[in-house]
């Protein structure tokens, strides 16, 4: 009430009730003018009360943040105005935004008190102005922070400080005074056993040797850089890096020995061409030799070697750690070690331009990576979503673009799942030959960046197609040595996961096939599921799965009771867990178990489920054949079997929008075709018409019960059982 006037003479407005604010200043200069009227005590006191209101709920939020810095400070909370100016500092860092970083530092290093404090603020401000490239403002605030390293007396602040002023050395030029600044925090760090600072030393000195940052160096010509000097840097830091269990590092240290090699390898044969002595090697390859061919045969060839396998291995370690600058400047240099001699040969351009392209690559990921790599993961994201949420025609899409999209940015881990989960959307669909398809795109990402993860996903994709398949065979097969990848790695949700997944096919295919042999595998991995779920944490899917399983094997066996107590005990998993997911693999087979083993009331309350289970899936898949082909599928005609036609006609209700209607025979024979899924032609087929006939019977069928397509009729005859 008190805030009426102010709002009504427009100097505030409300927001409704949902808004994440309940009023708001129309003009900055009427908040400046609000708060100059007020009295110092009181304006302290209202910046107090926003303090603890920001951090009423614990630890604050990362967006306010920079809001608590500000607010902590004009209330006077000084200690808390610098740690929040930190935080904040550290994630403007991980966002690139190095003005901010300063922003930050510049307001609380005022207030800074203790020495600890003032520490990281002046290393914030140092990585702020590195990645700004503002060497000279860098070395002035460096003498502040070795001033305190030595009034501390921190021989650790002090060799840091030392690399960082090594670094802005090296920046700008000075490649000499970095190396020995380098040199002598090398030293230091061995003396006092300090390995993680010896590796960075040994990291600096590599670049200062090189004249090139880790990652942009390719072919340092031998006469302008100290390759051997480099070499025993890089080494050294490959030895610390590989005791220390830092990926990273590894990686790092791997592709530029990796890189001197190649350098090794070019200034010898640079030198042969400056020397004319290079048109034997010419006429080999104009004869018909192949470079692999001659390469063994020449002096430079254990550099060639030991080139490839290091970008080898550090192309594995970037892309383990999803580090898409660091794989690309590595996919770079292995295109020297490929391609550097053809340059020298008739016919280069097609390799300079193939570099070039490859480096013009990069240079987009770096500027544009975290854009790129959002867009993927949201796209991968999609698809899930519409796979779990049964979109069929969505998952296509979205799995589609994010496995294109993968591919051009080199996200190997999301190429390999969205390539997986095409191929399992289309085996719903019953599209076998695309599935295959899919899967071999799947392989061959897993064949070009192998993991055991990635070799145990391919094999239950390959079982689970394989089930949708009815191959026996070929489910065995793959979803059996799965299941042995998955012991193998030690992992118990992994192999619980293997289990019930061979449970629930090994069970599906027994009930088609009356198989004893597969009835039995399905048991046993039931009860080892069971055993593993009792010491997993969580409402993972797989004990479900498991009772699922159960439940079609005692069907078989003519065991109704057990069948129907396995189904209660899979819908009752799947209310546990609280997931949102349609989980149709549990779903169904708890149905057919209780349809036929349950009671009268349990039949009829599964039926309504699956019957509007199946009107909320056909209006929301857009595509008309994909929703016809997945109708048709393995999933779609188990659930359009299970939850049939009811055999009492009822009208419309009103949610649908329809007015009651009594349907002819003719019209309910249509809508029960239209609700299996097939296409006009195939309509006429089993009516005994024509095509154009059936578009006729059908417009005239919509209009009689108030729909507008396909997907909107089979949703008002599932919803109302006009059928």
């Amino acid at each position: 009430e008190s805030l009426a006037p102010a709002v009504a003479a427009g100097l505030l407005v409300q927001h409704p009730d949902d808004s994440a604010a309940d009023y708001s200043f129309t003009h900055e200069q009427v908040r400046d003018y609000s708060v100059d009227t007020l009295s110092p005590p009181r304006r302290r006191a209202i910046h107090e009360a926003i303090v603890d209101m920001l951090t009423a709920g614990g630890e604050p939020s990362q967006e306010c943040l920079t809001i608590l810095a500000h607010h902590s400070l004009a209330a006077g909370r000084s200690e808390l105005a610098a740690q929040t100016s930190i935080e904040a500092g550290r994630k403007a860092l991980e966002a690139h935004a190095p003005e901010e970083v300063l922003r930050l530092v510049d307001l609380a290093q005022p207030v800074a008190s203790g020495p600890q404090i003032r520490i990281e603020l002046l290393r914030l401000q140092d990585d702020a102005l590195e990645m700004l490239r503002r060497t000279s403002h860098r070395l002035e605030g460096l003498a502040q922070l070795m001033a305190l390293a030595e009034a501390l007396q921190d021989s650790h602040l002090e060799m840091e400080t030392m690399l960082r002023r090594a670094a802005a050395l090296r920046l700008s030029g000075d490649h000499d005074r970095a190396a020995e600044l380098a040199v002598r925090v090398r030293q230091l760090a061995a003396e006092k056993d300090d390995a993680q600072t010896e590796l960075a030393a040994c990291l600096e000195l590599g670049q200062n040797y090189l004249r090139s940052e880790i990652g942009e160096g390719y072919t340092p010509a031998a006469a302008e850089v100290d390759l051997d000097g480099g070499a025993d840097a890089y080494t050294r830091a490959l030895k610390i890096a590989e005791e220390l269990g830092d990926d990273a590092n590894i990686a790092a240290a791997s592709r530029e020995l990796g890189v001197i090699a190649v350098s090794r390898v070019s200034s010898w044969f640079a030198a042969k061409v400056q020397a004319g002595e290079h048109m034997e090697f010419v006429r080999r390859v104009v004869a018909g030799e192949k470079l692999e061919e001659i390469l063994p045969t020449l002096p430079i060839a254990p550099y060639a070697y030991e080139a490839g396998d290091r970008f080898h291995r550090a192309l594995e370690l970037y892309e383990k750690l999803g580090d898409r600058k660091g794989a690309m400047s590595t996919i770079i240099a292995m295109a020297y070690v490929s391609w550097g001699v053809d340059i020298h040969l008739p016919g280069s351009a097609k390799r300079i331009e193939e570099i070039r392209r490859l480096t013009n690559r990069m240079k987009s990921f770096t500027n544009d990576s975290e854009r790129a790599r959002a867009e993927v993961q949201m796209l991968y994201g999609s698809h899930v979503y519409s796979r779990a949420k049964v979109f069929p025609d969505s998952a296509l899409t979205k799995g589609m673009e994010a496995y294109t999209e993968a591919q051009v940015i080199g996200e190997r881990a999301v190429e390999f799942a969205a390539a997986g989960g095409v191929a399992l959307t289309y085996g719903e669909m019953g599209a076998m030959e695309e599935a295959e398809q899919w899967l071999s795109k799947a392989a061959s990402v897993a064949l070009d960046a192998p993991s055991p993860l990635r070799a145990y996903m391919l094999e239950s994709w390959r079982g689970r197609i394989s089930t949708m398949a009815r191959d026996v065979a070929g489910m065995r097969e793959h979803l059996e040595r799965a299941l042995e990848l998955a012991t193998g790695q030690g992992h118990s949700a992994t192999r619980c996961e293997a289990l019930a997944q061979l449970a629930l096919s090994a069970a599906q295919l027994a009930a088609e096939h009356k198989d004893e042999e597969l009835l039995a595998l399905a048991e046993r991995c039931c009860e080892e599921t069971k055993a593993l779920m009792r010491v997993l944490p969580g409402h993972p899917p797989w004990g479900a799965q498991a009772d699922a399983a159960a439940a079609r094997v005692a069907l078989i066996r003519g065991a109704n009771e057990a069948a129907a107590d396995a189904g209660r005990a899979a819908l009752a998993a799947l209310k546990a867990a609280m997931s949102e997911d349609l989980s149709l693999d549990v779903l169904l087979p708890a149905a057919e178990a209780l349809l036929t083993a349950g009671t009268e009331e349990e039949g009829e309350e599964i039926k309504d489920r699956l019957r509007l289970v199946l009107s909320l899936l056909v209006p929301r898949i857009v595509d008309e054949d994909v929703r016809v082909r997945w109708l048709r599928g393995p999933i779609g005609a188990e659930l359009t079997r299970l939850a049939g036609p009811l055999d009492t006609p009822a009208p419309a209700t009103e949610s649908t929008g329809s007015a009651a209607v009594q349907l002819a025979d003719e019209d309910t024979a249509l809508l029960r075709l239209l609700i299996e899924g097939r296409t006009n032609s195939e309509i006429a087929d089993q009516l005994g018409t024509t095509e154009e006939l059936v578009v006729r019977q059908l417009a005239e069928l919509f209009g009689k019960i108030g729909a507008s397509s396909r997907a909107d009729a089979t949703s008002v005859a599932l919803m109302s059982k006009l059928v």
